[in-house]
């Protein structure tokens, strides 16, 4: 077991796919991500990861956000969006950061997201309440993607 270090977590983008908007956020183990080629290819990866489906496909607003985070293992792609009001639907995928159309999907097995992922997550449950279930019937989706995170914890 190693130590635990703090990694670096930024917001990178808001982008747009078709209907979908999704916050891209980056974890890094060393000071910066550094992967610009593999970022890339993961947002052209994006459609078909948002069209998947698992047993509980329920309602969505077409809202959420993926993480990248440079881990030991590989690169660990974590997209999630909000599905019947007030959950997440995740699916996590590792990938070699040099093979940029391999991406192998881990949460089917059991795996969640890990501790410095658990920081994105909780900054966006926290902005999901304040912004869209505590406004609700008139939920500000502007306000929750605009509302973002960067730190190093």
């Amino acid at each position: 077991m190693e130590a635990y270090i703090a990694r670096r977590i930024e917001f990178g983008e808001l982008v747009k796919v078709g209907e979908w908007s999704i916050k891209i956020y980056t974890v890094a183990k060393e000071s910066e991500f550094g992967h610009p080629v593999f970022y890339d290819a993961v947002k052209r990866q994006l459609p078909t990861w948002l069209a998947m489906k698992n047993g509980f496909s329920d309602s969505n607003d077409k809202i959420g956000f993926l993480i990248l985070h440079q881990g030991k293992e590989g690169i660990f792609s974590i997209v999630n969006w909000w599905v019947g009001e007030n959950m997440l639907n995740t699916h996590v995928f590792i990938s070699n950061p040099e093979q940029t159309r391999d991406f192998t999907r881990v949460s089917g097995n059991g795996l969640g997201p890990c501790v410095w992922e658990f920081e994105v997550i909780n900054h966006e449950r926290m902005a999901w309440i304040e912004h869209v279930l505590k406004r609700a019937p008139s939920p500000n989706y502007d306000a929750y993607l605009s509302d973002v995170f960067n730190g190093t914890i």
